[in-house]
């Protein structure tokens, strides 16, 4: 067995520090990439609110609160993530709250439902579908 090259010790803490400095590089790189996806997520997301806004009311007219409940807390989700997305690119406060509100207007409908309160579900959900209305025109993020 060959003893190691005293000269190779003396470069690791270099070939470590170099690799540390490509590494973040690296990320400061890719950040703003993350960013400009956020664009696409917010298409997504928006498809995602009205599709699933839509199977909500269609459930809730069904009494099928199994279905309403799953509908309303994918909203609830994509409202968080709108939420975090208005926050992180320095949006409008109103921009913000609209996004919190709608998320809080989701996660009452599985409560409500638990209680068989298909009015208050209902209303909600439509409270839901009315705020995309008067948020999107205004909010909508340009390219």
């Amino acid at each position: 067995m060959r003893a190691p090259d005293p000269r190779g010790l003396r470069w690791r803490p270099l070939t470590r520090a170099v690799a540390s400095l490509l590494a973040l590089a690296a990320l400061a790189m890719l950040a703003p990439l993350a960013r400009s996806a956020s664009g696409v997520d917010f298409d997504i997301w928006m498809r995602v609110v009205d599709q699933r806004s839509v199977s909500l009311q269609r459930a809730l007219q069904r009494r099928d609160a199994a279905s309403a409940a799953q509908d309303a807390r994918e909203i609830e989700r994509v409202y968080a993530e709108l939420q975090t997305w208005y926050e992180r690119a320095g949006q409008s406060d109103e921009a913000v709250k609209i996004s919190r509100e709608g998320r809080e207007l989701a996660a009452a409908i599985p409560s409500a439902l638990t209680r068989e309160d298909f009015a208050g579900a209902h209303d909600a959900a439509l409270r839901i579908a009315r705020a995309c209305n008067d948020c999107h025109d205004g909010y909508k993020p340009l390219r």
